[in-house]
C-alpha cells in the first residue's frame, strides 16, 4: 500500500478513537482539512514535502517498522521539534524532521543540524514538444511570481505573459499561469530568499498537502480537491502535483524541489535554466566549491534532529541514515536521495565513498555527520 494513503487511514482510525487536532495557522490560509494528524512521537512524524517520496522510501529500507512519515512541509517538521506550533505540535512531538532549509533562529542545545544532499528550487515548465521557452533571468523570476518583491498589482502585471517573462516562448501573448507551495514549505522559504520575494502575485495559485483529499489549491475547500483525480493523484505530494500542473500546461510554471521531475509520459516537464545556468549537478555541487558560479537556487536538504524525548524507532531510523552501525546504510539512504531527483554532496563514483558529506552546517547548531 501507498505509505501516504497508509498514513491516512492510520489517522483515521485515530480519529475514531477521539483524539483531538487542531488547525494549522499559515498566512495564507487556516489549514483545516489537510492537518487533522494525530501525531504520536516517534509513530509519525512531519517535515518537507520536498523530501517525502525519498523519506517514505527511506523508511522502507531501513527495516524500521512503527514510523509514518506525513510530509506536509518543512515549517510544520520544525514546529513539531520545537513544540510552537498547533496541536499536536505545541509539544516537542518529534526529534526528527526532514527539511529543505536549515533550522531557523538560534541553535537551542542539543539541536542537530544535518546536511545530507544538494537540491534546488527548479522553475518548471511543460516539456519543450509544447513549451519551446528553455530559460528566464533571476529578474523576471522574481517579477513573475512577487513583482517588484512585495507582489505589487501594477510590477506583477509588467510579468504575467509568457512574452514579458522570457523569450523564445510557444505563445508570447500568453499569460502566465502560476503555481508554488504553501507558506509552510521550506521550499518557499527558500525561494523568498533568494529572490527577493515577502509576497507573491495574486494570480500565483497556492498548492497545499490535504490528507483528506490529497494535494489541493488553497482555494478549494478543505477535504477537497479540484486537482484530483486528474492531474494529480489523491496519494500525490504537493510537489508531485505541481510537477503534473506545469506538465498539463504549456502556459504554466511553478517553482519546486527535484521531486517534480516527471520525466515522460502525459505530464512530462523540463526546468528552464536561470541567467543561463542549467540546474545540472556540476552547477548545483558548485554549491560547496564555487558558490558564486552555482545554480542561483542551489540549496542543501536537511535531515535535522530537536530535543525532544526520542523514541527508539526515531533512533533506529537515524543510526541506520547515518550509518552508525554500517557505512553502506548511509550508502544506502543516499542512493535512495539520488533516486529520488537529489544530488549527492560528493560524487559517488569517488573511491572510498564518502556518504552524506556535505561539509559545515553554516549555522551554530553541530551535526551528527
Amino acid at each position: 500500500m501507498n505509505m501516504k494513503k497508509m498514513g491516512k487511514l492510520v489517522l483515521s482510525a485515530l480519529s475514531v478513537l477521539g483524539l483531538a487536532a487542531c488547525a494549522v495557522g499559515s498566512t495564507d490560509e487556516a489549514f483545516i482539512g489537510e492537518s487533522q494528524e494525530k501525531l504520536i512521537n516517534g509513530t509519525s512524524f512531519y517535515g518537507s514535502d520536498t523530501l517525502y517520496n525519498a523519506t517514505t522510501a527511506a523508511i522502507a529500507a531501513s527495516g524500521v517498522t512503527g514510523l509514518t512519515y506525513l510530509g506536509t512541509g518543512t515549517g510544520r517538521g520544525e514546529q513539531c521539534l520545537e513544540g510552537t506550533g498547533s496541536a499536536p505540535c505545541n509539544t516537542k512531538a518529534q526529534t526528527i524532521a526532514p527539511m529543505s532549509r536549515d533550522l531557523n533562529g538560534t541553535c537551542d542545545s542539543g539541536q542537530k543540524s544535518n546536511r545530507i544532499a544538494l537540491d534546488a528550487v527548479y522553475v518548471w515548465s511543460d516539456k519543450v514538444a509544447d513549451q519551446s521557452a528553455t530559460g528566464a533571468n533571476s529578474a523576471n523570476v522574481k517579477g513573475a511570481f512577487c513583482g517588484d518583491g512585495d507582489g505589487d498589482a501594477t510590477s506583477c502585471a509588467a510579468f504575467d505573459t509568457w512574452g514579458e517573462f522570457t523569450s523564445g516562448s510557444t505563445n508570447s501573448s500568453a499569460p502566465l499561469v502560476m503555481y508554488r507551495r504553501d507558506d509552510l514549505s521550506g521550499t518557499t522559504d527558500t525561494f523568498k530568499s533568494l529572490t527577493g520575494c515577502t509576497a507573491f502575485c495574486s494570480n500565483v495559485q497556492i498548492v497545499v498537502d490535504d490528507e483528506t483529499a490529497g494535494p489541493r489549491l488553497s482555494t478549494d475547500t478543505p477535504g477537497t480537491s479540484s486537482l484530483v483525480p486528474t492531474p494529480c493523484a489523491a496519494t500525490d505530494s504537493a510537489t508531485d502535483c505541481i510537477g503534473k500542473l506545469v506538465g498539463a500546461n504549456a502556459s504554466a510554471i511553478g517553482y519546486a524541489g527535484g521531486d517534480a521531475k516527471v520525466a515522460s509520459g502525459t505530464y512530462e516537464n523540463k526546468y528552464l535554466w536561470v541567467n543561463s545556468k542549467e540546474p545540472s549537478v556540476t552547477n548545483i555541487r558548485k554549491l560547496i566549491t564555487d558558490p558564486s558560479n552555482a545554480y542561483p537556487y542551489a540549496r542543501f536538504l536537511y535531515l535535522n534532529e530537536g530535543n525532544g524525548t526520542r523514541d527508539i524507532k526515531e533512533q533506529d531510523f537515524l543510526d541506520w541514515a547515518f550509518g552508525v552501525n554500517d557505512i553502506n546504510d548511509a550508502i544506502a539512504y543516499e542512493n535512495i536521495l539520488i533516486a529520488n531527483g537529489f544530488i549527492a554532496c560528493t560524487d559517488p563514483a569517488n573511491s572510498p565513498r564518502t556518504p552524506l558529506n556535505c561539509g559545515s552546517t553554516g549555522t551554530t547548531c553541530p551535526s551528527s555527520l
